[in-house]
């Protein structure tokens, strides 16, 4: 494939940081579709390997990894899938006229930050498993020498960072495929957020009313 001579020194996994935008028409207009397979399955493994840390320590590290690389990319899948199609029909009523291909696309674009965690998540997890879980199994973990958590707060102190950046990128994200600004992209993404909160919120409250 030819590409414009504008794309032609744009990484998406490096430029994604600096020109969001640009780096998320360019993969809407240029990547294949192997391509954002490849960023599904990265970043998917990386969302599992977060979600299974501060949890029970079930199986070995090895078994943790298998898991995530094919759990993870399945389940990024399904729900990029329907954030993708939520961002969507909601930016039709700010005017935007992005396809859901398009969209699907920024979505995922968008997540790329996430993936540069993905080293440090597998360092934690194979140098200190004692401080990767919340609950260890002493016969199946060994004494944390203080790398651990070291390591650890580190990650953690990326974690906020670039999971602020990443709102930002994916709000520019959805501006973009839908061709129009950021903010809207902001309300287009937060909007839902709320709804859902109020709507957890209130079952919350029914329950604990009914429960007394």
């Amino acid at each position: 494939m030819n590409e414009p001579t504008a794309y032609a020194e744009l990484n998406p996994f490096t430029a994604i940081w600096t020109r969001p935008r640009e780096t998320v028409r360019y993969v809407i207009e240029e990547k294949t579709t192997s391509f954002i397979v490849l960023l599904l399955v990265l970043v998917g493994f990386a969302g599992a390997l977060s979600g299974a840390s501060g949890g029970e320590e079930m199986f070995p590290a090895t078994g943790v990894i298998l898991g995530a690389l094919l759990l993870g990319p399945l389940s990024a899948v399904a729900g990029i899938a329907i954030i993708s199609g939520i961002y969507k029909l909601l930016g039709k009523l700010f005017g935007g006229v992005g396809t859901y291909s398009e969209m699907f696309r920024a979505v995922v674009t968008s997540s790329i930050p996430q993936i540069w965690l993905l080293p440090m998540w597998l360092i934690w997890l194979l140098t200190s498993p004692s401080t990767f879980y919340a609950e260890v199994d002493p016969a199946m973990s060994e004494p944390d020498t203080g790398l651990g958590m070291v390591i650890g707060f580190l990650l953690l102190a990326a974690v906020i960072i670039v999971g602020i950046w990443t709102f930002v990128i994916q709000c520019k994200a959805v501006g973009e495929a839908q061709r129009f600004s950021a903010w809207k992209g902001f309300f287009v993404i937060v909007i839902p957020s709320v709804l859902l909160a109020v709507v957890i919120i209130t079952l919350l409250a029914m329950f604990l009313f009914a429960a007394f």
